[in-house]
């Protein structure tokens, strides 16, 4: 059963200062207890700190809800980072909150603490002198950087000193790559420090396996290593269409990165057409093409249909509108055409955030796909 949430806020937005959001939280707990039965007194869980940045209002705002939902499964002490450069009048506030959890009637109230903190105008570099000492000792800090652009101000280094853990979602990024190339650089800054995870990534995990899945007979693994063309649709859909192009580039470059291919160039017909890229490897060419077309109807997920070729076989994959349904189809030559419908998960953003918060160790395969995503859009 679903537990219900309560919040509790506790008053306006005041100057930034660390003394006195410990005092607000500490009133904040004593307003909460107030009045409370013994059998339902109110517990403070905090597994880890998660910092949170983001670029606009609003934005805070569905993180806050967001955060609300992530606190069920990952109790923990949230620091919000609301930059805000061109905003005026300048200055630094915070206000404190808290989102608990009672999972059945008589049970303690599990709650968790949010710290927002507002910085308008210039006061971007004050955040480390706040957020540094309200990260909780001895637990892990995560960054979760839920903004549009992947451009982290110098004076996030001193934050960066302190995480382990860098989470962001590609979806969100420009279609051109530039943010995917900002995020290549900055992990090879951090290599080995900090390990850096990208839900967008996550979402595709369920195609991944199905790609592999695809060569496990022996009839047809022989031809991973003759593939000669791959070709990925999009939706035009403009919700879609960057998350889909990002999966894309990072779907192209995980089959290069485990296969062995050399990424030698790519071509474009124009302003904002599709690249098409080509590798080599085994002395053959390979031809990686993307294309944007129409889709009625439209779904949620993954790109709309992936397709190899390799001298003589075919291997295609295509979503469903639903985004919960993949079929599949492998013609080899001189067996008979096999053909699946498959159902994937699809997660939503928070229980991929869940599950990345509880995951440990660099994704060295996702690293490797970025690294290559970052020169092939650079070409």
């Amino acid at each position: 059963m679903k537990d219900t949430l309560q919040e509790i806020a506790s008053g306006e937005p005041q100057p930034a200062n660390v003394a006195e959001i410990e005092a607000g939280l500490s009133a904040m707990w004593r307003s909460a207890a107030e009045g409370v039965a013994p059998e339902s007194a109110v517990t403070r869980a905090t597994a880890l700190t998660l910092l949170v940045y983001v670029d606009h209002e609003n934005a805070a705002r569905d993180v806050s809800n967001l955060i609300a939902d992530v606190t069920r499964q990952n109790p923990c002490r949230a620091i919000v980072m609301l930059m805000e450069p061109q905003a005026s009048p300048a200055g630094l506030t915070a206000t404190v909150s808290a989102h608990c959890h009672i999972p059945v009637a008589g049970e303690k109230q599990i709650c968790s603490e949010q710290i927002t903190l507002h910085a308008r105008g210039e006061t971007g570099p004050e955040l480390a002198s706040v957020v540094l000492p309200l990260a909780v000792s001895g637990l892990p800090v995560y960054l979760w950087w839920r903004a549009g652009r992947f451009v982290v101000p110098a004076y996030f280094d001193q934050i960066l000193r302190v995480t382990q853990h860098v989470i962001v979602d590609s979806a969100r990024f420009s279609a051109s790559g530039n943010d995917l190339r900002e995020l290549a650089a900055w992990l090879e800054k951090y290599s080995g420090r900090i390990r850096l995870s990208d839900l967008n990534w996550a979402r595709a995990t369920p195609w991944r396996e199905l790609l592999a899945q695809c060569f496990d007979s022996p009839d047809r693994r022989p031809f991973l290593d003759r593939i000669r063309a791959v070709r990925i649709e999009y939706e035009m859909e403009s919700a879609r269409l960057t998350t889909q192009r990002a999966q894309g580039l990072l779907l192209a470059a995980w089959f290069a990165t485990r296969l062995g291919w050399e990424f030698r160039r790519a071509e474009t017909s124009g302003e904002n057409v599709p690249r098409t890229y080509y590798f080599q490897a085994g002395g053959r060419e390979i031809k990686v093409e993307r294309v944007v077309r129409k889709v009625e109807g439209g779904g949620s997920g993954v790109c709309f249909s992936l397709e190899l070729e390799a001298d003589g076989a075919r291997f295609a994959f295509s979503r469903g509108l639903d985004g919960k349904v993949v079929r599949t189809l492998a013609e080899v030559p001189g067996l008979a055409p096999l053909g699946r419908i498959v159902r994937i998960e699809v997660l939503d953003e928070v229980e991929i955030l869940n599950e990345e918060l509880k995951v440990g160790g660099r994704d060295r395969v996702y690293e490797a796909a970025l690294a290559l995503v970052a020169r092939m859009t650079s070409a």
